[in-house]
């Protein structure tokens, strides 16, 4: 048995420290889960949906790839479609009460959008993916490849989670869920040089950083 080393200092730790003290939450989560939120964020290292929002077992059902894209929705025979799936899980069969879409600072992702825009190869898979964004990466002002400005890659990076929202909407289930209040759905970004969350005020269409305690 081969397990990298790090990863079997991490389960240590788990089932020294987490499972001690959330043992009889992971029993009872045994039997089923019940997230009352689905996060859809970012495949990226250093964000971590359960750990900016200190969420125990079970609190939360996430969806990670890249740049935290939702795609529109599409019924052509033959495709997959991962991100979709989870997210019809998530409303029809969990019955989520709300649904984020976080971004976050120097995303990979949305660079590659850019790059995309600017018609510069990114890769065989990431290309494709990212070209789901790239037409919104491509309005933002003074964003042309090959120096993007901080500025305007943190524009792209909200103007992304903004489609997702908007992709979101194109879900019937989601759409009718909606109209029903039975389903929120909420945009986010994640600053993780400072730790700080800004959150998509719905009426003024900006975003604005979440007050601490």
């Amino acid at each position: 048995m081969t397990i990298p080393s790090t990863l079997l200092a991490g389960y240590r730790r788990f089932r020294d420290e987490r499972f001690v003290e959330w043992g009889d939450k992971y029993r009872a989560l045994a039997a089923g889960q019940q997230p009352g939120t689905m996060v859809i964020s970012c495949a990226d290292s250093r964000v971590d949906p359960s750990t900016i929002f200190s969420a125990g077992p079970g609190e939360l059902f996430v969806v990670r790839n890249v740049a935290a894209v939702v795609p529109p929705r599409e019924v052509a025979s033959g495709g997959y479609h991962g991100t979709s799936a989870a997210l019809e899980f998530a409303v029809t069969v969990l019955k989520v009460s709300d649904v984020v879409v976080m971004g976050h600072g120097r995303c990979g992702g949305v660079a590659a959008a850019f790059a995309v825009a600017e018609k510069q190869p990114v890769g065989q898979f990431i290309g494709p993916w990212v070209s789901l964004i790239s037409d919104v990466c491509a309005k933002v002002p003074n964003a042309e490849a090959p120096t993007v400005s901080d500025a305007a890659q943190k524009e792209g990076e909200l103007r992304v989670v903004k489609k997702s929202l908007e992709n979101l909407m194109t879900f019937p289930f989601v759409s009718e869920a909606v109209a029903g209040k039975t389903l929120a759905l909420h945009g986010a970004w994640f600053s993780i040089g400072e730790g700080q969350l800004q959150w998509l005020d719905e009426e003024t269409g900006a975003f604005a950083e979440v007050p601490e305690a």
